[in-house]
């Protein structure tokens, strides 16, 4: 792949990555969009809160699923006309939900916005990562973070507003005209900055992709939604691995993969890679866990959550640039301490919270939290990157945000495990022994900061990365 580096440059660079991040944050805007709609759908179409779930955890799925793909996507079309596509299917999908009759067309426009989102990210960091040098790429990397993380913790309160004075169906209306918006803007903006090489798709490779991440991802989504882990799930999960093995063992067999597996031959690369997922972890786990402490045993409403949120979501607008700009220049180990160590710090009090806990003590805790993984999420991400030679960049992004999304599933399901078994220890009222669940998803919370914060001591030094 060849990167034309004179035909993007000062304003131009600025309107297209402003473009490309506008289209990645409605995309990652719909993952949480409709946790405050679910109830008023279930009663719209007369579904249980099981079936109504998966409303999200498609979304999220199919997501997943494209992760692999992209950069196969990224190497083998054309970058303008691949984005403009990818934002089309995205304005369809939503269209489809908001004429939506009945659920299982809802559930279908859904789908096809997922499969556009999935895409969409990788895609845009790997635009992002060709048009910055590594030593510039920690502030777009933490511009990028910002739309990663806002997003979805924007999500919730947003939607919480809209439902206030509109029904369901203007969540998507806002979706497709956002979605519209971009694609037109992308018309006049998006440079094709790389020369796609002719590729053919290994049909067996992505069969196995396909399968084998579905089948771990829909695991791990259904025991996060039933708080069970079943026979069947654990059957479907183990299989899901054994598929996985046969895809990893014939990438590294094939000339042209699908996914390049040798990015991980990096040990560095893969510390930096953890460590992200680690954030994630902390992230997605914690906007699952808390919207759900402060409604069922504090008796706040989702309106009132999401904007204990809000002042959180905001410090991610602030420090993410930050955190890129210092990255530049004091390099990875120093902030992804002090990042970790901000985790630690803002989970801690979380221990102790009990139904006499202040509001704003819990918005500050949270807020503490939101500074740390702006410190380290995608700054060991682009750590990472810059590790692995620019030919596998492609790959190495693709590799890192699978094990990252597939990081965010296993943190949800972990924390609501956790929440339902320790649950059970306490029978003696439902709300002392929620209370108990909660406590414990906490503990686990900052058992994950805790080997952040220790795994980060074995990053490189600004000196090593230089080398």
């Amino acid at each position: 792949m060849g990167v034309k580096v004179e035909k993007i440059s000062g304003k131009k660079r600025i309107f297209m990555m402003s473009v490309l991040l506008f289209g990645a944050f409605t995309a990652l805007l719909a993952e949480t969009f409709l946790n405050n709609a679910l109830p008023t759908i279930m009663t719209a179409f007369k579904v249980n809160q099981s079936t109504a779930q998966w409303l999200t955890t498609s979304y999220l799925l199919v997501v997943g699923l494209m992760i692999p793909m992209s950069a196969w996507i990224f190497d083998s079309f054309n970058l303008k006309q691949n984005f403009l596509m990818m934002i089309s299917v995205f304005f369809v999908g939503s269209m489809i939900c908001v004429l939506a009759p009945n659920f299982t067309v809802l559930l279908s426009g859904r789908i096809i916005q997922a499969v556009a989102a999935g895409g969409l990210m990788p895609f845009i960091q790997n635009v992002i990562l060709m048009m910055f040098p590594p030593e510039k790429r920690g502030m777009a990397m933490g511009i990028t973070g910002l739309v990663i993380g806002f997003g979805p913790a924007v999500g919730p309160t947003v939607s919480g507003l809209l439902l206030k004075y509109s029904g369901w169906q203007m969540l998507f209306v806002i979706l497709s005209a956002v979605s519209a918006i971009v694609g037109i803007l992308a018309i006049f903006t998006v440079k094709n900055i790389t020369v796609p090489k002719q590729s053919t798709t290994d049909i067996i490779s992505f069969l196995e992709s396909i399968f084998g991440f579905g089948l771990i991802l829909y695991a791990l989504s259904e025991v996060g939604n039933t708080g069970k882990v079943t026979l069947t799930l654990t059957v479907l999960f183990v299989l899901g691995i054994g598929i996985m093995y046969l895809f990893c063992k014939r990438q590294l067999k094939m000339t042209d993969p699908l996914l390049d597996l040798r990015v991980f031959k990096n040990l560095k690369f893969d510390l930096c890679t953890i460590l992200s997922m680690i954030s994630n972890i902390a992230m997605v786990g914690i906007e699952l866990v808390l919207p759900l402490y402060l409604q069922t045993t504090r008796g706040e409403t989702a309106l009132t959550s999401g904007l204990i949120m809000m002042p959180g979501a905001f410090i991610m607008i602030i420090c993410n640039p930050i955190s890129g700009i210092l990255y530049d220049k004091m390099g990875i180990k120093k902030l992804s301490l002090f990042g970790f160590g901000m985790l630690v710090v803002g989970t801690l009090p979380m221990l102790l919270f009990n139904t006499q806990t202040g509001l704003i003590t819990i918005c500050v805790c949270y807020a503490l939290r939101m500074v740390g993984i702006s410190f380290t999420m995608m700054t060991t991400f682009t750590a990472g990157i810059n590790l692995i030679d620019p030919q596998l960049t492609a790959h190495a992004n693709a590799a890192s945000s699978t094990v990252r999304q597939i990081g965010g599933s296993f943190g949800t399901v972990a924390a609501m495990l956790v929440v339902a078994l320790a649950s059970t220890v306490n029978t003696s009222s439902k709300g002392v022994a929620l209370e108990m669940g909660f406590h414990w998803s906490f503990i686990l919370m900052l058992l994950f900061a805790v080997i952040g914060f220790g795994s980060s001591f074995f990053l490189p030094t600004s000196q090593e990365e230089n080398k």
